[in-house]
């Protein structure tokens, strides 16, 4: 690590310097996959239909885990890397390249896979990982690792929520409003779904978060029955079973409110997100390891009990779609103190100075230690994999920690963790 220790800091420096919205992130392809492929690495790309999105193989000649690490590097608009994905990047890059010999000795296969437009803030968005997860890029894998920059302490769990953002659009037909019997008034059927939906909120868990936009009012002139209007809409839950429970019960709105007015409703859904299942082994190996390197880490059972004190849900990130289809982990790199909020100028400062320099060489070791710990540890990999086939064989309904039954952590990982 010491001797890629320039690479990586070059690696998040450069695509801070550069930049890029999702989906148009050619530079941070071209950078990553230079510097992976010099490195003996094969490289496919475009990946899952993703022109900025690649695969980095490196296999050894006998088998064991794969282990994919997640490399984002998608920035923001207006504001550049107020997220630090310029950070994960350089980590995940710094990692995958760290094992390449080792995993020679060890068998298994090292992958980075880069997963462009995270933020997916355009209508063309779908978040890159929800695409590559329903291309079979990660069917093949034993687990995925990565961490993101956060402002506060160090940690191994966060929980992320399930997500979804969808435009709601009536089509009419056109009058003149002195005939309003000739013509079909989309922006009435717009409002009475809007009214209906609200109606509805009383019916759902107060912890969920639905909010909307009026984005096609119906036209400038008031004289013209409206051929269309359009909403923005995003609703977000604790748990993925009442997200999709309460998506149902909007879309049958959508229907009735058609059925009565004669305009045409439909929903277009723009981004799903799933809520992330932690995979308390792996959370108990980048714990064990961060704190080897000498860093405070927040203690996951704490984090447990945060995530049960809100009272609404919090960020959403594609990367909850991976961790529902392999063994997968979503750490924490500090850029600073609480206060240091991302999507911020601030944040984008710390990201591309120190503090993230900082970042990425810490989350490449910590990383590379976890994914060592998989590749020389049969016993551990085992372990990983029955935690997540338990979860599964669930249908991921009972796992420790995450709402709506906040099971505690089995006994041993809470013995790993110490006191919360």
């Amino acid at each position: 690590m010491d001797a890629l220790r320039e690479g990586i800091l070059e690696i998040s420096r450069r695509l801070h310097q550069h930049p890029e919205l999702g989906l148009e992130e050619y530079h941070a392809r071209d950078l990553l996959v230079s510097r992976i492929e010099a490195l003996g690495f094969e490289v496919t790309t475009p990946v899952a239909g993703l022109d900025t999105g690649f695969t980095a193989r490196c296999a050894a000649g006998k088998p064991g885990p794969v282990i994919a690490f997640l490399a984002e590097y998608d920035a923001l608009p207006d504001l550049g890397h107020a997220c630090g994905h310029n950070v994960i990047a350089a980590g995940s890059f710094g990692a995958a390249a760290a094992l390449r010999e080792i995993v020679q000795e060890t068998g298994g296969t090292i992958l980075l896979v880069g997963t462009p437009d995270e933020e997916a803030f355009s209508e063309r968005s779908k978040g890159g990982k929800v695409v590559m997860a329903r291309a079979g890029v990660f069917d093949n894998v034993d687990a995925a690792l990565m961490m993101h920059p956060t402002g506060g302490p160090h940690a191994v769990w966060r929980y992320t929520f399930p997500l979804k953002d969808f435009t709601v659009h009536f089509e009419g037909k056109p009058a003149h409003y002195t005939r309003p019997e000739e013509g079909i008034n989309a922006l009435e059927g717009l409002l009475l779904f809007l009214q209906t939906a609200n109606a509805l909120r009383r019916t759902w868990r107060p912890d969920v978060l639905f909010a909307y936009t009026i984005t096609d009012g119906g036209g400038p002139s008031a004289i013209t029955v409206p051929r269309s209007a359009e909403a923005h809409l995003t609703l977000k839950t604790f748990e993925s079973n009442t997200l999709e429970t309460v998506f149902q019960s909007l879309q049958a709105c959508v229907k009735s409110v058609s059925e009565l007015t004669g305009a045409q409703g439909t929903i277009r859904v723009l981004d799903a997100y799933q809520s992330t299942i932690p995979n308390l082994h792996l959370c108990e190996s980048l714990y064990r390891n961060l704190r080897s390197l000498g860093t405070d880490v927040e203690n996951p059972i704490q984090g447990r009990r945060n995530l049960a004190r809100m009272r609404y849900p919090g960020i959403s990130t594609d990367f909850g779609d991976v961790s529902w289809l392999v063994p997968a982990i979503h750490g924490y790199c500090s850029l600073g103190p609480q206060a240091l909020v991302a999507h911020t100028p601030a944040f984008a400062e710390a990201a591309g100075g120190p503090p993230g320099d900082e970042a990425a060489l810490l989350s490449a070791r910590a990383l590379a230690l976890t994914a060592l710990d998989l590749l020389a540890d049969p016993a551990f990999s085992r372990a990983v994999q029955g935690e997540f086939a338990q979860y599964a064989e669930q249908t991921f309904l009972r796992v420790p920690g995450l709402p709506p039954d906040y099971l505690p952590f089995p006994k041993d990982i809470q013995e790993a963790f110490g006191p919360g």
